[in-house]
């Protein structure tokens, strides 16, 4: 199996998916496998909130449900620390010669898509990603600088 990446200097610093050719290859069955920067876990709203993305959301939930037998949740106090967080890594982007976006374009891309994170944490902290068991569910609070606080 291969494993996708994510290249965050890719379209000048806003990021897409690395060229497969790229991309790790694995063999099963494997005990933990870690996912960074994802929507993995966003449950669909109901249709009247967002039916464009319910739909898109139901293709990859019945996908990964298949593979996924127990979920750790980061939960971050407050979303709009991620504006900090893609900042910093811009400016890591840009010290190893790497295109990155400004801070202004980072404060302009993050803003995108914050609201989803306003609309979707709260269930996914409360319920996990698919809500069905939460003994397969952990949750470890980090704190700004991405320290962990607890897990439940």
């Amino acid at each position: 199996m291969k494993l996708p990446r994510y290249d965050k200097s890719a379209f000048g610093g806003r990021g897409d998916r690395a060229d497969p050719s790229t991309w790790p290859e694995v063999e099963g069955p494997l005990e933990v496998v870690l996912f960074e920067g994802w929507m993995l876990g966003f449950k669909p709203l109901p249709n009247e909130v967002l039916e464009v993305v319910n739909k898109n959301l139901e293709a990859y939930y019945d996908a990964w449900d298949r593979f996924i037998g127990s979920w750790m949740v980061i939960k971050i106090k407050e979303p709009s620390c991620v504006y900090q967080w893609r900042l910093q890594a811009e400016i890591a982007m840009r010290a190893d010669g790497k295109p990155g976006m400004s801070d202004e374009e980072v404060m302009d891309f993050v803003s995108r898509y914050l609201p989803a994170y306003h609309a979707y944490l709260p269930t996914l902290y409360k319920e996990g990603p698919n809500g069905s068991n939460p003994d397969h569910l952990l949750v470890v609070d980090i704190d700004e600088k991405r320290n962990p606080m607890w897990g439940r």
